[in-house]
């Protein structure tokens, strides 16, 4: 005979739309996955930068059992260098279509992440610092430059 609480567990679920989530603000944040799953995020802000395209390839060549999720609510435009690449290394990809991922600036666009618990430290992608270019020397130096810097 089953125990009179576990059915009325199962019907609480049942009413309140099936089983419970765990770390739901975690999945939402990570496209339906963990943290320690995932080895690169992409805010939605910078899923057009190169860089970001370039690290997620490098990723991804390097470790083939990753997946790419794509938040679905994002312009056709900005998927498509995703799903590219993906296609062209045989990647796993899922598009993420769910109204709870959102499309700021600072919500997750593009994640890559593993099957089970990799626990990568820095998974936030950081556009590198811009180069900045040296002034040309002035042809025209003072006797004092001259004179202390040769």
């Amino acid at each position: 005979m089953p125990n009179e609480n576990n059915v009325q567990d199962r019907l609480d679920q049942a009413m309140s739309g099936g089983t419970p989530q765990i770390n739901p603000d975690e999945q939402r944040r990570y496209l339906g996955t963990f943290r320690e799953r995932v080895a690169l995020v992409i805010p939605v802000g910078e899923v057009s930068n190169d860089a970001a395209i370039k690290q997620a390839q490098q990723l991804l060549e390097q470790h083939s059992n990753y997946s790419v999720l794509i938040n679905g609510n994002l312009d056709s435009a900005l998927q498509s260098p995703y799903l590219k690449l993906a296609s062209e290394l045989h990647t796993k990809f899922t598009l993420k279509n769910n109204t709870d991922y959102g499309t700021a600036a600072d919500q997750a666009g593009i994640v890559i992440a593993a099957s089970n618990a990799i626990n990568v430290e820095s998974i936030e992608f950081q556009a590198p610092a811009p180069k900045t270019e040296e002034s040309p020397k002035s042809a025209h130096q003072s006797f004092w430059q001259r004179l202390f810097h040769h």
